[in-house]
């Protein structure tokens, strides 16, 4: 029995019990992309200086003949980094076919992904214990990667787990908001720049869903079957989402949920995502 015709059941079997806030997974992990191989790391050392102050950056190890690798400490977290004057090995990421699932990435921002020609590895380990430890982690390491993004030939961020690329326009369109903010807010957090909105295809309805929440220990969002527009859909998916992992709204089995005055949803739970039937 599909997902619509347990709904559709005049008596629904009793809903399971959520499991969620499950617990984060504590390491997180990006790939920043460039255009070009860089003669050396000075420029992003100088970058990442300028912007999280002169004792920010430590243990720079340049003993490899091509690979260089550093800490960066950001609001009392550590970040490993290294840069790889290479392209992402396919088997590691396929970059070029990520590109063809991304609605946000314009024809030139698909093209540069797919030609870049080295990257930058960023990662910080065990910072996302608990997903306000998480949202504090990710919000620092966007900030991060967005000092680095300054650098020239930068084109832009594959976050890992998920199949999102963010292009470096907007990369530092939010991040420059960020600035301005503190990740404690309830009511905002980059959700394009950690979560992946794509259309998916369940018991052969449409639907625009999420992939990324998992990665906070919450719940996938998606509408299932929508009538409203594209825009819309994935207008109410960044808040519903950036308000899950602000902890201000968890989403669950079986709840009737208002998107305006004229118009409610009902969520399912299918698996590990939260379905809106209605919208």
């Amino acid at each position: 029995m599909g997902l619509f015709d347990r709904f559709k059941k005049k008596t629904p079997e009793p809903a399971p019990k959520s499991e969620w806030p499950k617990p984060p997974r504590e390491d997180t992990m990006a790939l920043l992309l460039m255009d070009r191989v860089l003669e050396n790391i000075d420029p992003a050392l100088a970058l990442l200086q300028k912007a999280f102050g002169d004792s920010a950056v430590s243990d720079i190890d340049r003993s490899h003949p091509r690979v260089s690798a550093f800490i960066v400490t950001v609001d009392g977290l550590e970040f490993w980094c290294s840069y790889l004057p290479m392209p992402v090995p396919q088997e590691e990421q396929d970059i070029a076919a990520k590109t063809q699932y991304n609605m946000l990435l314009r024809p030139e921002e698909e093209a540069a992904f797919a030609s870049h020609k080295s990257f930058w590895v960023i990662a910080q380990k065990g910072g996302g214990k608990a997903l306000e430890d998480k949202r504090r982690a990710c919000w620092n390491f966007s900030l991060l990667c967005a000092a680095l993004l300054e650098l020239e030939g930068a084109v832009g961020v594959s976050v890992t787990n998920t199949a999102l690329l963010v292009s470096r326009e907007h990369y530092l369109t939010h991040c420059a908001r960020m600035r301005e903010m503190d990740w404690r807010d309830p009511d905002y957090f980059p959700v394009t720049l950690w979560i992946w909105f794509y259309r998916g295809l369940q018991e052969e309805k449409p639907t625009l869903q999420t992939q990324g929440l998992g990665e906070f220990g919450l719940p996938e969002l998606g509408f299932f079957n929508p009538e409203l527009p594209v825009q819309d859909i994935l207008n109410y998916l960044c808040t519903m989402a950036s308000w899950q992992i602000t902890g201000k709204q968890l989403y669950r089995n079986m709840a009737l949920i208002p998107l305006t005055e004229e118009v409610e949803v009902v969520s399912k739970q299918d698996g590990d995502t939260i379905f809106f039937i209605g919208g």
